[in-house]
């Protein structure tokens, strides 16, 4: 369902009501790619109940993401998500087990895993559900510092920004803050959407500069980064996660 978005008038009121919608629409949007995720990965926990890792394995902690895990050993994401059969690199809860060291049948492949964050090879499988719009859109950079992490779906919806700490997270087009806040596997993550067709997603950030609903101008801080922390940044044209490098200015 596309929700047709009401245009500005004197009365802020059907506005609000209109944002509200279009709101619960994109969240849920959102939330319906990141849901089925959930539920495999509660199947695939290895353990809840606490206590310390086994040997080879992380237990995740409440504001981790699997990109502040991947870092913090020195594996990609793309290897993180094939090791521990997800659907996803969004899919991982508070306490799950999360194995760090390549099992045994892919050790030969893993023996020199290399920087962190190696971009994923592109896949020869289409995209995720969903169809990208006849329209386009055109974006500026959200952040400083350099691409680390390249568009690769399912494991990679989006890219990751090496950005220092304290950085500034700009917003990429003019629109409006319809999420300000803590998601699953995004951390704190501000969701701008700029009309019917475009929204873009600001993750792994220490804090907001918005609140949620805000109109924001394309340049506009919406965010500051935290230490040793990503940019994760995505695209998202309808319900489809697009590679945002063909959308920014090269440079």
């Amino acid at each position: 369902m596309t929700v047709i978005a009401s245009p500005r008038s004197a009365s802020s009121e059907p506005v609000t009501l209109s944002r509200q919608l279009s709101r619960r629409h994109a969240l849920s949007t959102l939330g319906s790619l990141l849901g089925a995720a959930a539920a495999s990965a509660l199947l695939a926990a290895c353990g809840t109940t606490g206590g310390p890792a086994p040997d080879g394995f992380y237990r995740v902690e409440r504001g981790d993401t699997l990109y502040s895990i991947a870092r913090r050993h020195k594996r990609s994401v793309a290897e993180l998500t094939r090791w521990n059969n997800l659907a996803s690199a969004d899919q991982i809860e508070v306490d799950q087990l999360i194995r760090v060291r390549p099992p045994a049948g892919a050790a030969a492949a893993s023996s020199s895993p290399g920087p962190a964050y190696n971009p994923a090879p592109a896949r020869s499988e289409p995209a995720p559900q969903g169809k990208v719009p006849a329209t386009s859109i055109r974006l500026q950079w959200p952040a400083d510092g350099h691409v680390t992490g390249r568009f690769a779906p399912p494991g990679e919806k989006g890219i990751r920004i090496a950005v220092p700490s304290g950085g500034k997270v700009r917003a990429a087009a003019s629109g409006w803050a319809i999420h300000v806040g803590e998601m699953r596997g995004y951390g704190m993550l501000v969701i701008v959407k700029h009309n019917d067709d475009w929204l873009t997603v600001y993750g792994n950030l220490d804090k907001p500069t918005i609140k949620e609903n805000a109109q924001v101008s394309a340049g506009q801080d919406i965010g500051v980064m935290g230490a040793d922390a990503e940019l994760h940044f995505e695209v998202r044209g309808g319900t489809q996660p697009v590679d945002p490098l063909r959308y920014l200015p090269a440079r």
